[in-house]
């Protein structure tokens, strides 16, 4: 699939910044990091591939900058909802929190798939559900440092899990999606709170 001819073509840095990474998001969460090129991404872009090269260097690079941008995407969505990140959420506020993350299915799939092909991408920044949840941590009674990290790799995999399995997972057991989603906001906020070991 590529740009229609109706589309006007990116023009300056931040257009074909902007083009480049939405059609990497894209590429990725269709076939994966490695099922396509990066003459396939301009193409989508509606670019010239040596802009690609251009402005961001290697296809790694893109990826990389790609998963940081849609990061900070789904941070901005959660802050723009007016949702507390911080201080102890009760399991209200992190249905809400799920609910809203949920809207966002191609950046969840396309960092399984970016984790899946390289674990060590996993720099601070490019998980947004760990950035997230990690402030609702603040005043929690979790006094230990290493006891909040485990608390906050633990929720942000229960997160990311419903998020990525979770409608799989409802249907393959015939399990109520709304008693699910409710039963991981539970489990969340009680890692928050301390109450869960």
């Amino acid at each position: 699939m590529t740009r229609s001819s109706t589309h006007a073509k990116p023009r300056g840095r931040d257009q074909v910044r902007s083009a480049v990474l939405s059609a990497t998001s894209a590429l990725v969460a269709e076939r994966g990091p490695d099922g396509f090129s990066v003459r396939e991404i301009a193409a989508r872009a509606g670019v010239n591939h040596a802009l690609v090269h251009r402005h961001f260097g290697t296809k790694a690079d893109v990826l990389e900058q790609m998963l940081v941008a849609d990061a900070e995407a789904v941070a901005a969505a959660v802050v723009e909802s007016g949702l507390p990140t911080s201080g102890q959420a009760g399991p209200d506020v992190v249905a809400e929190l799920l609910n809203l993350l949920a809207d966002r299915p191609s950046y969840w799939r396309t960092l399984v798939h970016a984790v899946l092909d390289s674990p060590e991408a996993a720099v601070p920044g490019t998980a947004s559900t760990t950035e997230l949840f990690s402030g609702l941590w603040r005043d929690s009674p979790i006094e230990e440092e290493k006891d909040r990290a485990v608390a906050t790799s633990v929720a942000g995999m229960t997160v990311l899990g419903w998020l990525i399995f979770g409608q799989f997972m409802t249907e393959a057991t015939g399990a109520d999606a709304e008693e699910t989603r409710r039963a991981v906001a539970d489990q969340v906020a009680a890692q928050i709170s301390g109450r869960s070991k």
